[in-house]
């Protein structure tokens, strides 16, 4: 026997259990490319931003699908993305803050990844896609067939970052005298991080540095070298990459800083209170005055200095420009590795972020600024450089991959596919006319519910604990907002009690009523 007659067998055999697994090469399933960006809202140049250098950004807008009035359903990270892992909403996975891990909270939901294991994908998590500090150990270790890992490969001509985050040769070496400090005053290492950034925490940092000194330079290397292997295996995969900016501390090499004229930058229009706005719908942003070269006596309503807010925002582009030269790489990569058209793309953001207007920062609201995010898809069955105003949801993107991939959503899911909006077709319809978010105040006590039209926001404020697995109660609401996009894009103006909104308040509320007692 020739070797040539012993391998075809073999080579039969394996193309026999290929087509049982997959089917014909045109029915293998697809593979899903998951971006997650930290803190990122819609200042991007395909969002008409247009002082913004986002090149990467548009040319994913390009290749499919961009929804401009998508919103999150808690505008903080640890709830956001239990939610989008889930395709549930904080009242269902019971997590409202940072602390709470929905595998303790709520043990019957399965993620997204998870249950793709099941359909036969190869599933692969770098950076951050959950949020780190109320998270199973392993990143959540079930999401994961290729088991996840904390990366510290940084370049070495620059070394490892001061707490991964400051590569400023100043700034380590007074890191250095900080803890020789803390040495020699017994202090363990477990409090050493605290006691350094009681002392020093810088808020930017602009060095001449390579991509690959931060983390996500880093995360880009892992994931297209798992890409490469993934795609070698030949199984379909679901491949998630968590980005860690534009989140705090605002650090990018210098080259994305110089793209960005400080003077010229815009600041917020809007920089005050708002109109007849209830007291609970601000905060003091205790995250930003966290940091050293922040004043922490600031308090609701009181700004910072222009000259810092210019450079805080300053800082946020840079940020996002360096994420767009990640996202960039990984278009390259998809390319190259001839995946574009078997692949699935979504980009989100976990929520927005106020830079500035009502006189706040970060996120921690039910403001517009907060609560919107870029949401992008792109790939086989996706129209090309399509875009909605439609309001949609984070939660929404569960059911619009699974549906886009050929798979069953599990019967978990409260989100809806969005691919009925994504068809090209003006006589397919997505009957939700508004996005649902949430968010707290006085430590959980009191809910703020708000939902979004195409054009209105209508919130309300509920005491008691109330969530929407209790009964609604008209008594239980301590503030109602009331805002017209359309003639007040910046909220400048609370119009609850303005008479000449009587209806559109009667309607907004009939609606956000329904959507909590569903």
């Amino acid at each position: 026997m020739t070797m040539r007659k012993f391998l075809l067998p073999g080579l039969f055999l394996g193309l026999l259990l290929s087509a049982i697994q997959y089917g014909s090469a045109q029915e293998k399933p697809k593979n899903i490319l998951f971006i997650a960006v930290d803190d990122l809202k819609p200042l991007l140049q395909n969002y008409g931003e247009t002082q913004m250098h986002t090149p990467n950004f548009d040319r994913l807008a390009e290749m499919g699908a961009t929804f401009t009035n998508a919103h999150v359903q808690q505008a903080v990270c640890g709830p956001s993305r239990a939610s989008i892992m889930t395709g549930t909403y904080p009242d269902r996975t019971k997590v409202w803050d940072l602390h709470t891990n929905f595998r303790e909270s709520a043990p019957d939901l399965i993620s997204m990844p998870e249950y793709l294991i099941s359909q036969g994908y190869e599933t692969y998590g770098i950076g951050k896609i959950y949020h780190k500090g109320s998270t199973s150990p392993g990143h959540d270790a079930k999401s994961w067939s290729i088991p996840y890992r904390e990366l510290n490969n940084f370049d070495p001509e620059y070394g490892e970052p001061a707490f991964n985050y400051y590569q400023d040769p100043e700034t380590k070496a007074e890191f250095e005298g900080i803890f020789k400090e803390a040495e020699k005053k017994g202090i363990k290492k477990g409090k050493l991080r605290g006691y350094a950034f009681d002392r020093l925490k810088p808020s930017t940092e602009c060095v001449d540095v390579s991509d690959e000194a931060y983390q996500d330079g880093i995360y880009t290397v892992e994931a297209i070298g798992q890409m490469k292997a993934m795609h070698a295996s030949g199984k379909p995969f679901f491949l998630a990459v968590g980005y860690q900016k534009p989140h705090l501390p605002f650090i990018a090499p210098k080259k994305y800083w110089d793209l960005y004229d400080r003077d010229q930058i815009q600041l917020a229009p809007f920089r005050d209170l708002a109109d007849g706005t209830p007291r609970l719908a601000y905060h003091s942003f205790g995250e930003l005055r966290s940091y050293s070269d922040i004043d922490d006596d600031l308090r609701v309503g009181q700004q910072l200095p222009v000259e810092k807010q210019r450079e805080l925002i300053h800082g946020y582009m840079a940020s996002v420009s360096y994420i767009d030269a990640q996202i960039g790489k990984l278009l390259d990569a998809l390319e190259s590795e001839g995946l574009t058209e078997s692949t699935v793309i979504v980009l989100w953001g976990d929520h927005g972020y106020h830079l500035g207007d009502h006189t706040l920062w970060n996120k921690h609201s039910n403001f517009e600024q907060a609560t919107r995010i870029p949401f992008m898809f792109a790939g086989p069955g996706i129209e090309k450089g399509m875009s909605t105003n439609h309001p949609v949801e984070l939660v929404d993107a569960f059911p619009t991959l699974f549906d886009l991939c050929g798979i069953e959503t599990p019967a978990q899911v409260e989100g809806r596919s969005l691919v009925p909006l994504m068809d090209g077709d003006d006589n397919t319809t997505f009957i939700r006319p508004f996005a649902l978010s949430q968010f707290h105040r006085r430590n959980g006590e009191v809910m703020g519910y708000t939902i979004r039209t195409d054009r209105y926001r209508y919130t309300e404020w509920h005491e008691n604990t109330y969530r929407t697995f209790k009964s609604y109660s008209a008594e239980n609401i301590v503030g109602i907002e009331l805002y017209d996009y359309t003639n007040d894009p910046n909220e400048t103006r609370n119009l609850d009690g303005d008479p000449a909104y009587v209806s559109v308040r009667k309607e907004m509320k009939e609606l956000l009523y329904h959507r909590l007692t569903e």
